[in-house]
C-alpha cells in the first residue's frame, strides 16, 4: 500500500502527480527543482544555488517520511545544460559528505519553468521509523 507524502513545508506540486510515495520502507520522490517553498520561485538562477534548493526540498521531504539524506540510494539528475555539470557536481558533492554516496545519474534535459537542475530521488527509510505525513495526519 501506498501513502502519500505532502508535507506542509514542500513546495506545491505543478501538475497532476504525487510529491513523494512511501511504499513500506522504500521512498520515491518527484523530482524536485531549486523552488523556495514559501514563494513559489526559483530561488535563483545559478545552477548552484538551486542544486543546494532542490535538496533542502528533498529533505523536506524526506523527513516527512521518517528519513534523511543519508537514506539516499540513488539520484537520477536532469541538467538544461550539461556545461554546467562542474559547478552542480560541487554543489551536489556538499550533499554527500560520507564516503559512501547514492548511486546517480546525469542527464542534459530541457527542463520547465526556468531550472537549471531537477533531482528524483529513490531513499529506503531507516527500521522503526514513522509514518508519511499525508493531509489527514497535517
Amino acid at each position: 500500500m501506498s501513502e502519500l507524502i505532502t508535507p506542509p513545508y514542500a513546495p506545491p506540486v505543478a501538475g497532476p502527480y504525487s510529491p513523494g510515495l512511501l511504499i513500506g520502507d522504500w521512498i520515491y520522490l518527484s523530482g524536485q527543482g531549486g523552488f523556495d517553498p514559501d514563494t513559489g520561485e526559483l530561488v535563483s538562477d545559478n545552477i548552484a544555488d538551486q542544486t543546494a534548493q532542490a535538496f533542502r526540498n528533498i529533505e523536506a521531504l524526506l523527513r516527512a517520511a521518517g528519513a534523511s539524506l543519508d537514506d539516499i540510494v540513488s539520484c537520477l539528475v536532469h541538467l538544461s545544460d550539461l556545461a554546467q555539470f562542474a559547478e552542480f557536481n560541487a554543489s551536489y558533492a556538499k550533499q554527500f559528505p560520507s564516503a559512501v554516496q547514492p548511486v546517480r545519474t546525469t542527464v542534459g534535459s530541457n527542463l520547465a519553468a526556468g531550472m537549471r537542475v531537477e533531482v528524483t530521488v529513490i531513499a529506503r527509510r531507516p527500521a522503526g521509523a514513522p509514518g508519511a505525513v499525508t493531509p489527514a495526519s497535517r
